[in-house]
């Protein structure tokens, strides 16, 4: 996450200066690199994008839970979902090198809605399942589009502002699309077709956009069997995170279904998870520029394992209590994954932090299709809060760790990191497609 101070337009100069007018700080920013227009048409195609799929993931599991699929069966689609978006991160950069950002995002978005409207035809654990796993990649090949893009578009005196901003646009939309359940009736088709809808939306701003080549990178990689001698608590914590995080998105809404919620009550207390997650990512983040890191992940992972055990708890309690444990539990826990990775970045060189960041990405994807799986099996042997009593030892786990791991205690520099929802992948990408241009010009 930013430093908020960082991302704070700066109207005035050294003390005795004459302020600078609003017009003229907007026409600096530009300056800099900040596209304001082509970057608000790329937010609109993420937010079309993230609106549908906040709503498809909720929408498959209430219908799961209407149609009597098992706990197993639920946690393994929304397994297989992720899984998907691990695999599409790692391998579709080459797609985008050899396609472009426009035809990609494109194919991708018509594949997405093609499986929409697939699940509601084919209402079984076993379909739904390849359907979830293609839904993944294809979000993969999508977000990798957007992000890169928008990265192409930033110098770094405008990036924190930009990515910051991706991470408000991409949590809002999806906590929005959790209200869209209310529309209709999840029995019918009706809520298949809006996702549908939406996706295809997404496409409209995105290919009005002119193509910028992104900058060049040039990165050493980290093999995965060394990432825990280069930064330990970043490794662990990826990898408990996803674990702990990836069961709340593939099973929360089915938690609250049994637990007797109807279905505005269960988009309530995912958009409330959302919510706190809006709330405190930025707070989490200045702070973490100004304590050692380790304690502030130490402290997230304490505040958001009682507020899992709260939420546990909290079940058969009124519905505020419950949205409002639930808000701690995100607000704390999702920011994690980003405060591992700034912790990654003050251990390592800067020649490996590309490496590193997508070494991170991956153990964090793999947390996080297992954790579903995982938590339906908690769901099965302990009830419905089972899910979330799980989730709160996994991340007492890593306040403990992060206790006994110490941070350097050198100033710690203010960095911009991705938010949680962010994958860091579009370093990889930049990095191919300047190789590839090298090689077309004959150059090394």
């Amino acid at each position: 996450m930013a430093n908020p101070q960082a991302i704070t337009p700066q109207l005035g100069g050294p003390a005795g200066q004459k302020m600078t007018p609003p017009m003229e700080s907007v026409k600096a920013a530009a300056t800099r690199g900040l596209a304001l227009a082509p970057v608000a048409a790329l937010l609109l195609s993420v937010a079309f994008l993230l609106l549908g799929n906040g709503l498809l993931g909720t929408l498959l599991i209430v219908r799961a839970g209407q149609e009597e699929f098992s706990s197993s069966s639920i946690g393994a689609m929304m397994s297989a979902y992720f899984s998907g978006f691990t695999i599409g991160a790692l391998l579709l950069p080459r797609v985008i090198v050899s396609v472009g950002h426009v035809r990609t995002f494109a194919g991708f978005a018509a594949i997405a809605s093609i499986t929409a409207i697939l699940h509601a035809a084919l209402v079984e654990p076993f379909a739904w399942m390849p359907l979830r796993m293609i839904t993944g990649v294809a979000y993969a090949g999508m977000i990798l589009a957007t992000e890169s893009w928008l990265n192409a578009h930033a110098l770094p005196s405008t990036r924190g502002q930009l990515l910051s901003i991706f991470g408000v646009v991409s949590m809002g939309s999806w906590a929005v699309g959790q209200a869209l359940l209310n529309i209709a009736p999840p029995a019918g088709v009706t809520l298949f077709l809006i996702v549908s809808v939406l996706i295809s939306a997404a496409v409209v701003p995105i290919t009005l956009l002119p193509s910028h080549p992104p900058a060049e990178v040039e990165q050493e990689q980290v093999a995965l069997r060394d990432l825990l001698s280069l930064s330990p608590l970043a490794t662990v914590g990826a990898l408990l995170t996803g674990l702990a995080i990836g069961g709340f998105w593939g099973m929360g809404p089915s938690f609250a279904q049994k637990i007797g919620l109807d279905v505005s009550g269960i988009s309530a207390f995912m958009a409330a998870v959302l919510g706190g997650t809006l709330a405190l990512q930025w707070p989490l983040g200045w702070l973490s520029d100004r304590v050692p890191r380790n304690l502030i992940i130490a402290g997230a992972a304490l505040a958001s394992a009682a507020a899992a055990v709260g939420v546990a708890l909290t079940a058969e309690a009124p519905l505020p209590l419950l949205l409002a444990a639930g808000a701690l539990f995100g607000g704390f826990g999702i920011p994690i994954y980003s405060l591992c990775v700034a912790v990654a970045n003050d251990d390592l060189p800067a020649a490996r932090l590309l490496g590193t960041a997508r070494g991170l990405l991956l153990l964090n994807g793999i947390g996080t299709a297992v954790g579903p799986l995982v938590g339906g099996l908690a769901m099965s042997l302990a009830g419905p809060g089972g899910l979330f009593l799980y989730a709160a030892a996994l991340l007492m786990v890593l306040s403990a760790l992060a206790i006994i791991y110490r941070c350097p205690e050198h100033s710690l520099p203010v960095k911009a990191t991705r938010c949680p929802s962010a994958p860091m992948i579009t370093g990889a990408l930049d990095a191919m497609i300047q190789k590839q241009d090298r090689r077309r010009s004959g150059t090394r």
